[in-house]
């Protein structure tokens, strides 16, 4: 890497082989959480031998047998897992966008969570570029998959996409795609070369799975692996003066 290490971007995104399910891990349940916007169901697994930092908020289509398998292959990270439906995305106005960015902030500061890495999945991903533009503050690194990268939210009054507040993010960003998902909004290796091209920070990696069906099976080692790499970015940011310290969820809070 070249630079300041802290600003630096992940760039170990094949998978080590690490990702191995922990048999007495507990997955996440769910509850019900009331935000100023409503009430929001969320996932939610608390480690009671979690890293300082390693939080991690999982945006995308609900999906509880993800989040139950991301939680049993990073034992060691609290997890968070809303229903974007809930939170009302995907959404098409600047000021609607802020408004459902804010409440995934509400939601973190219900759970005291700080500083998250991001996962977000087709338009939870645009959803995950939204909170780290309008928040930047809140999100340690982002990991998007088949989406984010490209103008899967149309440009608002201002000219704005998710694509342009890609484009202003300084933290580090891994990107994953592929399966049928990634050709319908038009992710193919040249297209998004070319996109990265310009974006510097964005690591993009094609998970090629011998069927496009398979896509998300193959997938999930990959994406531990990256949050992987994408909390010991975030644990080394952490360490720098300038920084701070980063608050996590207690499990006596969630007990209360």
């Amino acid at each position: 890497m070249t630079g300041d290490e802290a600003d630096a971007p992940v760039r170990a995104l094949r998978p080590l082989g690490s990702a191995k399910a922990e048999a007495h891990s507990i997955g996440p349940r769910g509850l019900s959480v009331d935000l100023s916007g409503g009430s929001v169901g969320v996932l939610v697994r608390v480690s009671r031998e979690g890293r300082k930092h390693d939080n991690l908020l999982l945006l995308g289509e609900a999906n509880g047998a993800t989040a139950e398998t991301l939680a049993g292959l990073l034992p060691d990270a609290h997890v968070l897992a809303p229903s974007i439906d809930d939170l009302g995305w995907p959404q098409r106005s600047r000021a609607a966008r802020d408004t459902t960015a804010h409440a995934v902030v509400e939601l973190m500061d219900h759970f005291s969570v700080e500083r998250a890495v991001l996962v977000g999945t087709e338009t939870g991903a645009d959803l995950a570029v939204a909170v780290a533009a309008a928040h930047p503050d809140r999100v340690g690194a982002l990991v998007l998959v088949n989406g984010g990268l490209g103008d899967t939210l149309p440009a608002d009054d201002q000219g704005s996409s998710s694509r342009d507040a890609l484009a202003g993010l300084r933290v580090p960003v891994a990107f994953l795609f592929g399966g049928s998902v990634a050709e319908s909004n038009g992710y193919s290796p040249s297209s998004v070369s070319a996109t990265t091209s310009w974006l510097r920070h964005v690591d993009a990696q094609e998970v090629a799975a011998g069927e496009h069906d398979r896509f998300d099976e193959q997938s999930i080692a990959v994406v531990a692996d990256v949050v992987e790499s994408q909390f010991a970015s975030v644990r080394a940011r952490a360490a720098h003066p300038a920084t701070g310290s980063h608050r996590i969820i207690a499990p006596d809070d969630d007990e209360r």
